[in-house]
């Protein structure tokens, strides 16, 4: 059996990112699976909790597809001992990496949670917040573009940009999760006068989601780097944050009915049947005992 105190840092690096290749390849075809229905079907997408939904799905095909590339120029930059020109390409690469999870995903997260809790508390003020998210989500994508050419000097040549880069990343994860962590308790005690609640809430469930594997992944990846050697939690954590797409499909396919229904479309090739569909709920009508229920 072979041990893991015995496997260089290298190899545990290749095998893991061969690993996370896989894993994240899979997440990517649940992202895009998730974006053609919302786009596909009106029901979805008109929703403001949806479109959001979409933004936070399109924004992790990018980290996915610009993690994986990064990682691999990293191998050969370690291996190799690359040009310069090898090191500026990976520095923008993670840049954007950073600047789309730290301002982009982050961002479109405290969306939904602010979503999540206005529909359902605050709902003479939900059409404001719908067209406050338009101009949000247009900074969500305007400022990841514009900061990573902007860091990329420092990038290359301040050894301790990473350490700033892991700094920054605390203290926007701690502003973000701090609120959802306060409307996870305040809806918890609150939801219980609400009179035809829907259990399905995707506002709420897909940012716990998120923070439940990416507070752990990054604790550990920060320890990892000072004090810590635990290899195999830290690819296992990281399997699952990759793996964060996958359980938002099967979270909407099993507890939203619209989506199950419009997935079950998807997965089973007849998208074409349904084209326009709106699958509103029918009016019913309802007569006395002896005529029964009418449906116009």
């Amino acid at each position: 059996m072979v041990n893991i105190n015995d496997i260089s840092y290298d190899t545990y690096f290749r095998i893991l990112l061969e690993l996370l290749t896989v894993v994240g390849l899979i997440s990517i075809v649940a992202n895009f699976f998730l974006i053609f229905v919302i786009i596909k079907y009106k029901k979805l997408r008109e929703d403001t909790t949806n479109l959001i939904f979409l933004h936070l799905n399109i924004m992790q095909v990018v980290i996915l597809i610009g993690t994986l590339i990064t990682q691999r120029i990293e191998i050969q930059y370690e291996f190799s001992s690359a040009s310069k020109v090898h090191a500026r390409v990976f520095c923008i690469l993670y840049q954007i990496d950073v600047s789309v999870l730290l301002f982009g995903i982050l961002g479109v997260l405290f969306l939904l949670v602010c979503d999540s809790f206005i529909k359902i508390y605050y709902k003479n003020k939900y059409q404001s917040f719908g067209l406050f998210c338009k101009f949000a989500l247009i900074g969500f994508y305007i400022l990841p573009g514009c900061i990573p050419f902007i860091l990329v000097p420092y990038c290359v040549s301040d050894p301790y940009f990473i350490l700033l880069i892991c700094l920054i990343m605390i203290v926007c994860t701690a502003i973000v999760a701090s609120p959802v962590i306060i409307i996870n308790i305040i809806h918890a005690i609150k939801k219980r006068k609400l009179i035809n609640y829907k259990s399905s809430n995707i506002g709420l469930v897909v940012p716990n989601i998120f923070f439940l594997l990416w507070c752990p992944t990054l604790t550990i990846a920060l320890l990892c780097m000072f004090v810590l050697s635990a290899p195999i939690v830290a690819a296992i954590l990281c399997v699952l944050l990759f793996l964060n797409p996958v359980f938002n499909l099967l979270y909407v396919y099993f507890y939203d009915s619209d989506y199950k229904i419009f997935l079950k479309l998807c997965f089973t090739c007849k998208c074409n049947e349904y084209s326009t569909v709106n699958l509103e709920d029918q009016s019913v009508t309802y007569n006395d005992v002896n005529d029964g229920v009418v449906i116009s």
